[in-house]
């Protein structure tokens, strides 16, 4: 668990500044709201997505939960302004990777750098045709580590090797074919989200935990994730990174040493 008991227990109270949750019927629906950001994942977001993974575990009655978002991107990954002046303990893989309920996320934007991350740790995903997928943080001097080890468990690895080096963006379609994404479609997808929440619901819960518990244990190394999330902020010292960052926001390419 991220938070004590009594902090979950008082979930229906609770006020979220950077996400809107919905209790339905059987499943939890998280919407990120930080559109003006384009959802981009400040530490106090990061602690509510963190409360609703261990509410939903908690709750027995919750047997799904729904990923979507407000605005045309999903998300574009770690607001790294913010995280200069704040931080939080919890690792956003962990996030997703312990939430051992079935996990759905509703493409209608573009996903960007650590956004991807949620995409790859999803057990399905549904997304418009015309949404991109990219991850640009070579560009910035940084390399996409905990998205990398995420996407190893469903893309081939030499695809997802290549996909880190170069940056490029990629369409839904070609996720799907790299098994990143399940359906692609323009105009139904809520009637597929709905397909698939019958479906899920109508399995046994018990089991279905079961099994996403024993995966989190036997095929979600910590201790390796703990050492990418180490090289990783080895990276955001380095002089690199703080060029790509300058470079960025001077709207430039970067000039590396």
């Amino acid at each position: 668990m991220f938070f004590k008991k009594e902090e979950i227990k008082s979930f229906n109270t609770k006020k979220f500044n950077f996400l809107i949750v919905k209790i339905c019927d059987h499943h939890l629906e998280i919407t990120l709201n930080r559109p003006e950001k384009k959802n981009a994942l400040n530490s106090e977001m990061i602690n509510e997505l963190a409360l609703c993974t261990d509410y939903a575990n908690h709750e027995d009655s919750i047997r799904a939960v729904i990923y979507k978002s407000n605005g045309n991107v999903f998300c574009s990954g770690l607001d790294l302004i913010d995280f200069k002046e704040n931080s939080s303990s919890i690792q956003i893989a962990d996030i997703f990777n312990k939430l051992h309920k079935p996990k759905l996320v509703l493409l209608e934007g573009d996903v960007h750098a650590g956004g991807v991350l949620i995409v790859a740790c999803a057990n399905y995903v549904i997304s418009k045709n015309d949404v991109k997928l990219s991850l640009p943080e070579i560009k910035r001097g940084l390399y996409p580590l905990q998205v990398m080890d995420s996407l190893f468990r469903s893309m081939p690895k030499k695809s997802v090797i290549d996909w880190c080096i170069n940056g490029k963006e990629m369409t839904a379609e070609e996720c799907k074919k790299l098994n990143l994404i399940n359906e692609v479609s323009e105009s139904n997808l809520m009637d597929l989200c709905q397909n698939w929440i019958d479906q899920t619901l109508s399995m046994s819960p018990n089991a279905i935990r079961t099994g996403l518990k024993v995966y989190d244990e036997l095929y979600i190394d910590n201790d390796k994730i703990d050492k990418l999330n180490k090289e990783l902020n080895e990276l955001k010292k380095s002089d690199d990174f703080l060029e790509g960052i300058k470079a960025f926001k001077e709207k430039r390419k970067p000039k590396w040493k």
